[in-house]
C-alpha cells in the first residue's frame, strides 16, 4: 500500500532571507548616494578648473599687452634720442597727414624693430586701407606672428584723432604762441609748434582656445578701431579669448609746454 506524504510549506520566508533582501536594498541605496556625491565632486572640480584656466588666460593676455606697450615705448624713446623724429612711431603719428588715420602692426618677436613703416597697415579717414601700407596685420596661421611661446598673437593700433574746431588750435598750441596770430611774438619766439595726441590700442589673442577658423580671427584683426564693427566687437562675437588695453600718448616737443596742459 502506497502512502502519500504531505509537505507543508511555510507561510513566511525565513528570517535569513528577509535580512538578505534588506541588506541588498541598503547597499543599492549607498551606491546611489556614492554616485551622486561623485558626480557633484566631478562637476565642482571641472568648474574650478575652468575658473583657474580663465584666470591664467587673463594673466597671460595682460602680460603680453603690457610687454608690447613697454617695448614700443622704449624703442621709440631710444630712436627719438638718436635720430629725432625720423622713422619713429611718435614722429610718424604726429605728421599732419596722419590726422584721422589708424596705423596697425603685429608684434613679431623675430623682427629687429617693433615699429617699421615697411611693416604696417594704415587706414585713412574713410577707413580705407592704403595700398602701400597693407602688411602690418597679424596672421594667426603664421608662426612668426606669435609671441609668448607661440600661444599669443599681439597686435597694436595707433589712432590719430581728428581735432575739432573748438579745441584743435588750443590743443596744438604751446606757451609763447597766440591763436589766430601767426606772427612771431615780441620775445622772439617761433610760430606755433604742434603738440599732437594719439591713442594706442594693444590687443592680445589666443586663437588655440577658440573653435573659430583662423581666417575668421584674421578678419577680425583687420577691423578698424572706431565705429560699430570694431576689432573688439568682432572677437567678442566669435567668443575668442582676447584682451585689449588702451593708452593715450602726447607728442610734446622738447623745451616747450603745451597750453592745454595735457
Amino acid at each position: 500500500m502506497i502512502k502519500r506524504l504531505s509537505i507543508k510549506y511555510p507561510k513566511t520566508l525565513p528570517i535569513a532571507h528577509s535580512q538578505s533582501g534588506a541588506v541588498l536594498i541598503v547597499v543599492l541605496f549607498v551606491l546611489i548616494l556614492i554616485m551622486i556625491v561623485g558626480t557633484i565632486a566631478v562637476r565642482q572640480s571641472t568648474t574650478d578648473l575652468k575658473v583657474a584656466t580663465a584666470d591664467q588666460v587673463n594673466k597671460l593676455l595682460f602680460q603680453a599687452n603690457d610687454a608690447a606697450l613697454m617695448k614700443v615705448e622704449k624703442e621709440d624713446r631710444i630712436l627719438s634720442e638718436r635720430r629725432g623724429n625720423v622713422d619713429t612711431l611718435k614722429g610718424y603719428m604726429s605728421a599732419t597727414q596722419r590726422e584721422g588715420h589708424e596705423v596697425s602692426f603685429c608684434v613679431r618677436p623675430r623682427s629687429t624693430r617693433l615699429f617699421s613703416i615697411l611693416e604696417i597697415s594704415e587706414l585713412n579717414k574713410d577707413s580705407e586701407l592704403l595700398t602701400n601700407r597693407n602688411n602690418g596685420y597679424c596672421d594667426p596661421s603664421d608662426d612668426n606672428d606669435y609671441v609668448s611661446e607661440g600661444r599669443v598673437i599681439t597686435q597694436m593700433t595707433f589712432v590719430r584723432p581728428v581735432a575739432t574746431d573748438e579745441e584743435g588750435i588750443l590743443n596744438r598750441e604751446v606757451v609763447g604762441t597766440f591763436s589766430n596770430n601767426f606772427d612771431k611774438p615780441e620775445n622772439g619766439g617761433n610760430t606755433t609748434i604742434e603738440c599732437t595726441t594719439f591713442v594706442g590700442y594693444v590687443t592680445s589673442v589666443i586663437p588655440a582656445l577658440s573653435q573659430e577658423p583662423m581666417s575668421a580671427i584674421e578678419s577680425c584683426l583687420k577691423k578698424p578701431r572706431t565705429g560699430s564693427d570694431t576689432v573688439d566687437s568682432c572677437l567678442t562675437a566669435l567668443s575668442v579669448p582676447f584682451q585689449t588695453q588702451q593708452q593715450t600718448y602726447l607728442n610734446q616737443p622738447v623745451g616747450v609746454e603745451c597750453i592745454s596742459g595735457s
